[in-house]
């Protein structure tokens, strides 16, 4: 099984609305958030980078030759080191190994890098910390927000808890913005958000009964996440219009 890169998310961001639910393998998305966001940095004009989207040649003449803070991480802004894991996974890293700035923090900025960096690879320029206003005057403001023709599409990465009414109004507001919102969570909250989908889908779909055929993921249409499948594949369910 394959990893997907951050290119290939925004790819899924960005093909038929998702409704084709291409399947990835268990290291995907939620890997992509937990343990990959070492692979994003800023430049020193500050421009998102992904340390996967340069060729191996490239990398090992950056790292014998580029000055130290060439290249600042996202979490604090301090200078990066340019690493090779065993295994040949290029990553950036801190000096010490350690970073001061809160694990929320941390998470939330390399995150939006990760993804600003995607973006980027595909000749998309995104935002972050974009705000904007609904047609009823409630505001919002998004973590990456980007366009492309005829779409307007934003990535909110939660990394606390956030009860599922809270996931429903903050989707709802995009969507009398006439913006598509995706969501990026980490595992934990990935599965406390499952739990109370399946409690939403069972009562609102099936009077509280559970069917002879089950209830599939118990995620919501209206509400794309990434889902763990039992064949252990990461999927994303999509927004239809």
């Amino acid at each position: 099984m394959r990893r997907c890169t951050h290119r290939e998310f925004v790819g899924l961001l960005l093909s038929q609305k998702l409704a084709a639910q291409k399947g990835y393998s268990h290291s995907t998305l939620l890997k992509f958030l937990e343990n990959e966001v070492t692979h994003a940095a800023w430049t020193q004009g500050g421009l998102p980078v992904d340390a996967a989207d340069f060729p191996e040649i490239e990398w090992t003449r950056m790292k014998e030759t580029l000055p130290l803070g060439a290249f600042v991480l996202p979490c604090c802004r301090a200078p990066a080191v340019l690493k090779t894991s065993i295994n040949g996974l290029r990553f950036f890293a801190h000096v010490s190994d350690e970073c001061a700035t809160a694990p929320e923090t941390v998470w939330h900025k390399s995150g939006k890098a990760a993804v600003l960096a995607a973006l980027r690879s595909m000749g998309i320029e995104g935002g972050e910390e974009i705000p904007g206003r609904s047609t009823n005057g409630a505001k919002w403001e998004a973590d990456i927000l980007f366009t492309v023709p005829g779409r307007v599409i934003v990535v909110e990465l939660q990394r606390s808890y956030q009860t599922l009414r809270d996931f429903l109004r903050r989707q709802q507001r995009y969507a009398d913005s006439g913006v598509e919102c995706f969501w990026l969570l980490r595992h934990e909250g990935f599965l406390t958000l499952a739990k109370s989908t399946a409690q939403l889908v069972l009562k609102r779909d099936h009077g509280s009964v559970f069917p002879t055929k089950g209830i599939g993921t118990g995620t919501l249409p209206e509400l794309p996440v990434p889902i763990e499948t039992g064949q252990v594949q990461l999927r994303i369910s999509s927004t239809r219009k």
